[in-house]
């Protein structure tokens, strides 16, 4: 049984969601929901850290994919942050590095979204 936490920090500037943990079938869907509905509020972007996800497999990937077009849809900005391999190795074998915007860093991530 995979272990997910979500917790959701709203500004007025930005809207992070942070995960920790691994994201699998079992949790994937959750995740998904969790952002979905934080879409819902058209924040001015939506930042999802991964900074301490330790796995993350292919329906996680989807379910962030899905994210990321929904955002795409209502006009927010959606980025990732993570320096972790075990996220960008896979994201980079499946071209994925393509799709997302990733920074390593909070700071870095809110840096490039007020510029």
């Amino acid at each position: 049984m995979s272990s997910l936490d979500i917790s959701v920090t709203a500004s007025g500037t930005d809207t992070v969601i942070t995960v920790s943990g691994e994201i699998d079938l079992a949790v994937s869907a959750d995740l998904r929901r969790a952002m979905e509905e934080e879409l819902l509020f058209t924040p001015a972007a939506l930042i999802a850290d991964l900074s301490t996800v330790s796995f993350c497999d292919s329906s996680g990937f989807t379910a962030l994919v899905q994210v990321r077009a929904k955002a795409e849809e209502a006009g927010v900005p959606f980025v990732i942050v993570t320096r972790e391999r075990a996220l960008l190795r896979p994201m980079s074998l499946l071209g994925l590095d393509a799709v997302f915007t990733v920074h390593p860093t909070l700071d870095s991530a809110r840096d490039a979204l007020t510029r």
